[in-house]
This record gives structure tokens, sequence and C-alpha cells, in this order.
């Protein structure tokens, strides 16, 4: 119950910040994504992923696992739809893809340390590689794969990844640095968050909260069969069961918006999941 106490409250203190920021004066947040998305996450990621005790098997695991279930989401969210005669393709994003990011690093980190936040790196990645390909084909009709190598994420793991396999020591005169800039991403991540949650409507209540009980409950069975299916055990269990079951991806919204697909239901998703996720992650937590 501490490490439960001790993960959700600091998150959700910051996020609630973060909005009442939002309510009471408007900023320009896109600055502050940029920030997060090109120098400090991925200066996070590299130095969570050379420094943790992550193995080869492990990352590919992780990677499998996290393959297979967004793919198998995506495939139960189109079967979903099309069941509910619903033609409301913007909300394949939210329903698919999680927060693995602003939200899962932060619960990783302090549920379970670095070795933690490491292995969510490896789940996120995979997340964002689809969210970026698959995702803005479905919502823009047309592949965007290209687009994933604009961002640094991708380096910055495998970057990572070269470095702790071939223990090659960094000198602490240049990795202090890269991992202080790193330490920026998760409050002001979550700060964004909040920011974000004011500018959202709620909109067409019934089909919003089957597409947010989807996102979460269907991410966690998902994932539970999947690693069964693996044999996986361990921390590498936790994280994807974690992972998987995290609010909606404010990157759907964000997407949503650009390619003005459903937004409004979309960021409709992104707000009711993140606002279960205060019952469901100490949930999750005390499963695991």
């Amino acid at each position: 119950m501490q490490v439960i106490i001790q993960t959700v409250i600091p998150i959700f203190s910051i996020i609630l910040v973060g909005y009442i920021i939002g309510k009471h004066k408007k900023i320009d947040v896109q600055r502050f994504i940029n920030l997060i998305v090109y120098i400090a996450a991925p200066c996070l990621i590299f130095s969570s992923i050379a420094t943790s005790d992550i193995n080869l098997a492990d990352f590919a695991s992780i990677a499998v696992a996290a393959l297979a279930i967004l793919l198998i989401m995506v495939t139960f969210a189109c079967l979903t739809l099309k069941l509910t005669r619903s033609d409301k393709k913007g909300l394949y994003l939210p329903m698919t893809f999680g927060n693995t990011s602003y939200v899962g690093y932060p619960v990783a980190l302090f549920a379970f340390g670095v070795d933690g936040l490491s292995r969510a790196v490896v789940f996120d990645m995979i997340n964002s590689v689809l969210i970026f390909s698959l995702g803005i084909y479905i919502v823009h009709h047309r592949n965007e794969l290209q687009e994933v190598f604009k961002v640094p994420l991708l380096y910055a793991v495998v970057i990572g990844l070269v470095v702790n396999l071939s223990k090659i020591t960094i000198p602490q005169v240049l990795f202090l640095p890269i991992e202080m800039v790193g330490l920026v991403t998760i409050p002001l991540a979550l700060l964004v968050l909040g920011y974000k949650l004011t500018e959202i409507k709620i909109s067409t209540a019934k089909i919003v909260l089957l597409a947010s009980g989807f996102r979460i409950l269907g991410g966690f069975l998902v994932a539970l069969m999947i690693v069964n299916l693996l044999s996986l055990d361990g921390l590498v269990k936790d994280i994807i069961l974690l992972q998987a079951a995290m609010p909606s991806a404010v990157m759907s919204m964000i997407l949503a918006a650009k390619y003005q697909r459903d937004a409004s239901l979309v960021a409709s998703v992104v707000c009711i999941t993140t606002l279960l996720s205060i019952l469901s992650i100490p949930l999750i937590l005390s499963i695991l």
C-alpha cells in the first residue's frame, strides 16, 4: 500500500498543478512539448537504458509482447466499432494506444525504480512507432512511417542499448548533464498533461465510456493473455501489464486534432481514461 501511495499521489498531484495552471493562465505548451520530445525525453531514455540491468532477452520479450498487444487492440477496436455501427475512426487511436510515456514512465519509475523505467521505455518505443505509422495511417489514410525517424526517440533507445550491452563507460562529466536534463521529462510531461486536460470537453458519454473501458480493461486483459502465452514473469511481466493498461495517449488527441478526425470524441476518451487511471493504476499495482 505504501508503494501505491508513493507512486500515485505524486503523479496526480503534479497533473493537478498543471490543470490548475491551465484553468487560470493560457500559455503556449507546444514549446514544452517540443522540449520533452526532442531534448529531455531522449536524455531520460538514453540514461535509463544505458545504466539499467536490462538485457537483450528482456528487450526482445517486451518489444514482441508490446507489438502483439497493440495489434490485437487495434483489431478488437475495429471489430467493436463495427459491431456498434460507429463510423468514428478517430476512436481507434485512444482505444489502442496508451499514455505509456507521460504517465507510464513515472509510474514505472516510482513503483519499480530505474530498472522498471528502462523496460517501460521499450514498451513505449513500440507504442510510439505504431502510433506514428499505423495511427497516422488510420486517421489520415496514408502511411507516414517516416515520421518515426524525425524524432530522436528511436535513436536514444538504440544508442542506450548499445552502450549498455557493450559495457561502455561514459565519463561522468558527460553523463551527468544528460541525466540531469532527462530528469526534467517526467514532472514537465505531467504538468503538460494536466494543462491539456483543461482543453477537453466531454461529449457523447455512452461511446466515450465504452472506448475508455476498452482502453484500460481491454489493454490489461490482452496483455495478461500475451504474457501467459509467452511465459513471461518477473519485472518484464509486471511492466507489460502496467503499460498495456495506461490511459489513452495524449498524442492520440493531438493527431486527431491535426487530421480533423473525431477530435472532440478522442479528447473525451483521453480525459475519462486519465481520470479512471486514478483508480485503475493503484488496483493494478496491488495485483502486481
